[in-house]
This record gives C-alpha cells, structure tokens and sequence, in this order.
C-alpha cells in the first residue's frame, strides 16, 4: 500500500459521516484518528476506545461490533477499508484476516455490601449514594459501557423550584392553563389527591388574583400535573393512576436530587427554564453539557475516582435466594466466565423493556397494535432483565400495559434529537397534507395516538428563529442532515412544501394561521395551552418524525423507600429497585421530564434504605470495591 495519511468519512450513530484520519505505512495501518464530535456523547464511545485499538494491534478488520452499537461499529471498520482501498490494498482480504484471540477469564467470587444491576443513571445515583455511605459496591453492566437510557435522554429534569422560575416571564397561554386545571370538579380527582389539589387550586387563585406574569410553579402543581398525566384506562376499560405516596415522594424530593449531582459537579444553565414534549409545564432544569451524557459522565467518574470500575459486558442472570432473602446476584461475562456477586442488597436498576418488541407486544393493553418492525428511541440493553430477575424473587407488577410511544422520533431509527427538535411551545406539526391536526403542547400518548390517526409520519416545521430554540444541535450538524435527505430545507415555506411533497398553498395558510394565534395569544382550532414563537423567517425546516416506543410505565412494585415488594404487599429482604425498572409512578402516561427526576431521586433513595437496612456488622467490609 501507499504510505499517507488516508482521509475518510465513516457513517455514525447520530451523524451521517464522522471524519476519520488513517495512517498507512510499509503495508500497516499506524493510526486512526476519529472526529466523533457529530456523535451522541456516551452512546457509541466504546467503539471509537476499542475497535482503533483492535485494528492497530491486530492488523485486521475482522473485528466485533460493540454490542449497542453497531452503527459506529461497522462505520469505524467501513471507513478503514475505504482508505486501505485507496492506499491500494485489498480491504475485503483485510476483513477475511484472523479474528484478535480471546483471553477467557476465570470465574470469579467477590462479597460487596451492595450489588447494582444496571449502570443507567439510576444504578449510578444508588451506585454514588451507597459509596457516601461507605458501602462496598459492585455495578453489573450488561452492555461494553456506562449508561443505558439515560445517555440518550434529553437532559431536562423536572423539578419545581418556584424561587428560581419566577425569574422567567410567564409565556401565552400558561395562565390559562392554570385556571383550567383548578377548574377541574373535585370529583374528577381521586380521593388521595383531592386534599392536595384543593390546596393547589388555593395556590393558583392568589397567582392570577395577584397580576402576577412570572413563571409559576410548586411541588403541588407538579404532583397534580404527573398524576393527571398518568391517569389512563386500557383497551380492556381498566383505569390506572400513579400511587399517591410514590408521586408525592417524587415531587417533594426532586429539587434535592437537582441539587445532589450540582454538588457532585453536574453543571445547570441557570439562565434557561425548559421543557422537553409531553412536559405540561417549564420546570425543567437542563445541564449545561449535551444531553444525559452530562450526568452519566459526572457519575460514572466520580465512582471510579472513588475505586469503582463498574463490571462492563456482564449480565445479571440469576438472584442468590436465602431463605426468602435476596443475597447477590450471579452473572456472565463476555467470555463467558461467571461473575458471583455476595451481597447483603441488591438495587435493580436495569430499565425497562422498551428494546424488547415482542416483550412489549406480550404485556401492551394501551395500543390498538404494535408492529413488529416498530423502531424505539431506547439502547439495545433495555430488554426487561431487571424486571425478570424482581419476578424471580417473586415481585409483583404494577401497569406492565402501559408503553409511552415518543411521537416525535426519527422515523427509520427511532433517534429523538435528529432534525430541529424543539421545547413544544414552539413545535408546529403538521400531516402529510401540510395541516395541522393537534395540540402540540399535549401528552406523549396524545400525540402519538393523533400521528397514528393520521397516517405515523408527520412533521415539525420550524423557521430559523425557532431552530436557535432546538435541543442539541449545531448548524453543522442540520447542514449534513439536509444534504444527506433526512431533513428538508428551503428559503421558501412554498419550496419547503414541494420538497415533503405537500400542496404549498395549504401550507403557507396552515403557518400564517398559526401565526394569527401567537399574535392573539390562543389556538381556537386546537386549543395549543402555551404559544412560543411564530415561523416566518427563512429558511423553513421540516422534520420528519413517527412515533416509536420509548418508555414503559409499568415495572416492579416498590414502597416509597425503593423496597420491592411481593404480590402480597410484603418486602422482599435484600431487593431494591429505581427507575424504569419499577412501577406505580408514571401509571399510563409519563411527563417529559420525569423520568430524569425518576432515576436520580428514587436512585438515591433505594441506596439510602438499602443501608439503613443493613445490620450494624456492615462496618467490617466498608470501603469501596477495588474492582
């Protein structure tokens, strides 16, 4: 081959070519230098760690993909091969070479105080909580990387924190929807909630009786708003709401789990209220850095600073049962040796099933149908394990019919913040004829049900002002997006229109009606609860967008000390669980937001019962995990 440096463009995960600089010489691959900035941070970084590595030292591209991620895998090995050919070589001989040997472990035997299984951000939160408390701590990880759901989340997290919001001007609408919440008839609301929305209702009046135009916002509002939120009836008339005791432990602790991984070093941008779709209300608090990585970064660093290297590419399979009592955790690792995890508590935090089809074709009770080639915004990893090991021990389950489809993710891959991706005051969706046909500011499922309702595929239309209020993004980035097909572009809302194949004349009136409705402040056609701003500053976006599945409600029934309970209503000793991998929060409907909420505030709190659980002998085997 030709001495040189080669350089390429590799597909990716969330960009459409990554640069890639290979360096050939005397017939050998010497470097590879990849630019990974177009990419999701935390969702592919073991590929652009590992296969370079693999390369290098082995001289072949007969290399495994990264389980999770076989997009980049295979868009690292592509872009080597391209730059073999153009050196001259034979990159198809290069992909036939041996395989890199396989070293098989020996099984191993370790005794820990706590065993996390899944090292989303919720087994990362029970991880960090259990080392303050100088626990010794194993995390199980079935995937090559820390993270789980959590890397690919938006960032927002709900909590309310009225002191801080009413720094920010109340928007269109808002008020309104206000005064239309405390407008609900009290026999509307479940008995264990009424006494607090009355309180609520008492909140709202001194609001709108004072004049007042900032952001309002309490506890209370975000308790109401995630119970009414959730309250939904299946297929078969069964109705489900979230359990009062775990909402109320939610929303009166999620401004102290905001606060918690700010004095772990997570960085807020103070100077922004937001809120991701579905939300109902502004009360998101979003990091500075992109997206979840900026927790799962902060988190999976401050355990390993603190001794714990989490067990990567090892599944949980099977629970240790004494007598009733949860006691560790058997797993496999990659080479298929055994993990044997002893343990006095073990915190399940694996997620839900939301890569699992036919796991959420089993139990769905809400959809009409879910198609097998159904694409889903979740990581590969969350398949139900945690779910199945709690079942093992003999945990109930609370709402497993529920599954929240994402309305506004990437048609072929499921990715939620491909195109211009907005806070919903700003969304304008619009169906294959150039209409409008919801409230854009509405629930998840609402959305999803109406996207259905009209043919799956849809889009959001977006000009550039309301672009600069994307999630995410750079201009480089929509730039690709567009010249690769996956995003429309055009100086003209008529060119747009011809570009998504849509009529221009219905169009150009659905937008300048929008617009009248911003102007006066309220949608008399859908009744949109909050307006942002109007698109009429080229150039127009158009973002395709069909719902995929993206969270499931339902999961392990827990008390409101993270304890997971059997059918019962009794403890099962020695088993914890947070997040998606429990049930009885979210009921039939989850807010934008919440699930952030979710993972670091019940995250915390099963770490902090798990240890004070433990007998007083836990002091003897203190100290972090060496591994």
């Amino acid at each position: 081959m030709k001495n040189g440096k080669y350089q390429v463009r590799a597909k990716g995960h969330g960009s459409e070519s990554m640069p890639m600089a290979v360096t050939i010489e005397d017939d050998k691959i010497k470097n590879i230098e990849i630019d990974s900035s177009g990419e999701t941070k935390g969702v592919a970084d073991e590929v652009f760690n590992r296969l370079p590595k693999q390369i290098i030292d082995n001289q072949t591209l007969n290399v495994d993909a990264v389980s999770g991620a076989t997009i980049s895998s295979h868009g690292v090995v592509d872009g080597i091969a391209q730059a073999i050919t153009e050196a001259g070589g034979d990159a198809e001989e290069w992909k036939k070479r041996d395989k890199p040997a396989a070293e098989k472990a020996s099984d191993e035997e370790i005794t820990v105080d706590v065993a996390v299984v899944g090292a989303g951000g919720a087994g990362l939160a029970a991880a960090v909580r259990s080392i303050q408390h100088g626990e010794k701590v194993a995390i199980l990880e079935k995937y090559p990387q820390i993270g789980g759901n959590t890397s690919r989340a938006g960032g927002p997290m709900n909590a309310a924190e009225p002191d801080w919001q009413k720094n920010f001007k109340a928007l269109p609408g808002e008020k309104d929807t206000l005064k239309e919440l405390a407008a609900t008839p009290i026999d509307e609301i479940d008995p264990e909630y009424q006494e607090d929305f009355k309180a609520l209702q008492k909140q709202i009046k001194e609001y709108v009786d004072s004049g007042a135009d900032y952001l309002f916002d309490s506890t209370l509002l975000h308790e109401i708003q995630t119970y009414l939120g959730g309250k939904r009836t299946d297929l078969k008339g069964n109705e489900i709401h979230g359990k009062y005791a775990l909402v109320h432990e939610l929303v009166t602790n999620a401004l102290n789990s905001v606060k918690w991984l700010a004095d772990l070093g997570v960085k807020f941008d103070n100077d922004d209220v937001t809120e991701p779709v579905g939300g109902l209300w502004r009360r998101g608090h979003k990091p500075v850095e992109p997206m979840g990585y900026a927790y799962i970064h902060i988190l999976g660093d401050w355990v390993r600073d603190h001794g714990v290297n989490p067990y990567l590419e090892t599944r949980a399979e099977k629970l240790i049962i004494e007598d009733g009592k949860v006691r560790g955790v058997i797993a496999t690792r990659a080479d298929g040796s055994k993990l044997t995890v002893h343990s006095k508590a073990v915190i399940l935090t694996a997620g839900g099933f939301g890569a699992n089809t036919k796991m959420v074709q089993k139990y769905n009770t809400y959809w009409q149908k879910i198609d097998d080639d159904i694409a889903t915004t979740n990581s590969p990893a969350i398949t139900g394990d945690g779910i199945n090991l709690g079942l093992e021990a003999g945990a109930d389950l609370f709402g497993m019919g529920f599954i929240q489809l994402m309305p506004v993710s990437d048609p072929k891959t499921g990715e939620i913040f491909t195109g211009v991706q907005t806070p919903p005051a700003n969304f304008i969706m619009v169906n294959q004829k150039g209409k409008r046909f919801v409230n854009e500011f509405a629930e998840r499922d609402t959305l999803a049900k109406a996207a259905i309702a009209n043919g799956g595929l849809f889009y959001l239309i977006a000009d550039d002002k309301i672009k600069d209020t994307a999630y995410n993004t750079t201009q480089e980035s929509l730039d690709a997006q567009v010249k690769a097909g996956t995003l429309f572009r055009d100086d003209t809302l008529e060119g747009l229109a011809k570009q998504i194949g849509m009529d221009p004349d219905t169009l150009v009136e659905t937008i300048k009606t929008y617009n009248s409705y911003v102007d006066q402040g309220s949608d008399p056609e859908f009744h949109k609860n909050v307006l942002g701003l109007k698109c009429e500053v080229g150039p127009f976006y158009a973002t395709p967008r069909k719902p995929a599945i993206h969270h499931t409600m339902g999961g392990l029934v827990i008390d409101t000390k993270a304890h997971v309970l059997n059918k019962d209503g009794k403890i099962i000793d020695g088993l914890y669980s947070a997040g998606e991998n429990a049930g009885g929060i979210h009921a039939g409907n989850r807010l934008g937001g919440n699930s952030l909420a979710d993972i670091f505030t019940f995250g915390r709190i099963s770490a902090n019962t798990a240890h004070d659980d433990m007998p007083a002998e836990t002091d003897a085997t203190s100290g972090a995990s060496e591994h």
